[in-house]
């Protein structure tokens, strides 16, 4: 990648930005009162910002890149037909045609929400037309594995790792060995995927887990609560913590938990180590769980296993599909499951239709069909007495 293309791919810092923009970006994020509405952007969520920053930021970097003096054009007068579809065409170069249309789709919400005087029905147009077109260049089908084979992957993790965790300690308690730490991740890593593989939470609602607070302990019975303010679709959710997976939650809090919590941090010298606090999922040192090191956990675990990676939305797929298949009569209530508010995002998403299912289903009724039509043939040909007629006799010969 050229020094010129990996710049651009940075997105111009906010305090970079033109003082018109920055001044739409207030303006975007001012409160209201009874006299004057909220901002467009008043209701966006922490993860929300990130991606409205990055996809405006990129498009300033960009223009400016063109040659575009961003300090003497009005913002709204800088986004123009042909500007767009030229950098629609920049972005498709090495982006696949979904993250096009989904860069687009964050530019729509961006923009409308820093000029929502202007009439930007001409960028929705160009946004819809990216996503009729955008396929998937990866085949997903062929990555979803059956639910249960992760379920089953992870006890078995946990059973493995459960051999070298029964081992007395090193002479250190405090200080536990290589392999007691290694088997502590393998366990952990274990109870994550049975638990992903029957709860199937987002990354940030899994990681986030803090005990007495969203994770409950009380009768044997463990349950999840999470309030609106933290879940993607601003609909409280909760859930009981599968019940064959409650036992292993306890060894993981009483023994496994304690263990890496204890371990030297990564670095050497502790100074990645804090607090553990009342997060569920740690690491070394008792620093909290990261999205990069679950997916990497994660990746590790299900590439030997399965002959490919799964990274940690794919357990959504994968548990939706597997409810779709047991239970084709009521595949809607994997909606329940994911915590989706609509059962379309589902159906559309991931439940992903398998054709083998298909073959496999109608294979079985064209069989069923055809030995109905054999066995109805074979009563038809067999010689059928008269009604009334004396019974014949055997005559020797």
């Amino acid at each position: 990648m050229s020094a010129l293309r990996s710049r651009a791919h940075a997105a111009l810092p906010l305090a970079s930005w033109p003082a018109a923009d920055r001044a739409a970006w207030a303006a975007a994020h001012r409160q209201g009162d009874f006299l004057q509405k909220d901002g467009h952007a008043t209701t966006w969520r922490a993860a929300t910002e990130r991606s409205a920053l990055g996809a405006y930021g990129r498009w300033l970097r960009w223009s400016a890149d063109q040659g575009v003096e961003l300090s003497r054009e009005e913002p709204s007068a800088r986004l123009t037909p042909d500007r767009v579809h030229a950098y629609v065409a920049y972005l498709q170069q090495d982006r696949a045609p979904v993250t096009v249309a989904s860069v687009l789709g964050v530019m729509c919400m961006v923009v409308v929400a820093l000029f929502p005087e202007q009439d930007w029905s001409w960028l929705r147009a160009v946004q819809r037309r990216a996503r009729r077109r955008a396929r998937p260049v990866r085949n997903k089908e062929a990555r979803v594995v059956p639910a249960t084979d992760l379920f089953n992957h992870g006890l078995a993790l946990m059973a493995q790792a459960d051999e070298a965790l029964e081992r007395p300690e090193a002479e250190a308690p405090q200080l536990p060995d290589r392999q007691r730490v290694a088997a502590a991740r393998d366990y952990r890593d274990g109870l994550i995927i049975a638990v992903q593989a029957t709860i199937a939470l987002r990354v940030k609602n899994l990681l986030s887990i803090e005990l007495g607070r969203h994770l409950r302990i009380a009768h044997g019975r463990a349950t999840l609560y999470f309030p609106a303010s933290e879940m993607k679709t601003h609909q409280a959710h909760e859930t009981d913590w599968p019940a064959s997976l409650v036992s292993h939650l306890d060894r993981y809090l009483s023994t496994v938990r304690p263990i890496l919590v204890a371990a030297p941090a990564p670095g050497g010298c502790g100074r990645y180590a804090r607090p553990p606090g009342a997060r569920l999922w740690v690491g070394q040192g008792g620093s909290p769980l990261t999205p990069a090191g679950v997916q990497k956990a994660l990746a590790r675990h299900t590439r030997l296993r399965f002959g490919h990676a799964l990274n940690p939305h794919l357990f959504r797929d994968c548990l939706a599909t597997t409810q779709a298949a047991l239970d084709p009569k009521h595949g809607r209530y994997a909606s329940a499951l994911l915590g989706h508010g609509n059962t379309r995002t589902t159906e559309r998403s991931y439940i992903i239709a398998s054709q083998q299912v298909a073959l496999d289903h109608h294979h079985r009724v064209i069989d069923a069909m055809r030995k109905a039509a054999r066995a109805k043939a074979r009563s038809l040909s067999r010689p059928r007495a008269l009604v009334g007629a004396p019974p014949r006799r055997r005559t020797d010969p």
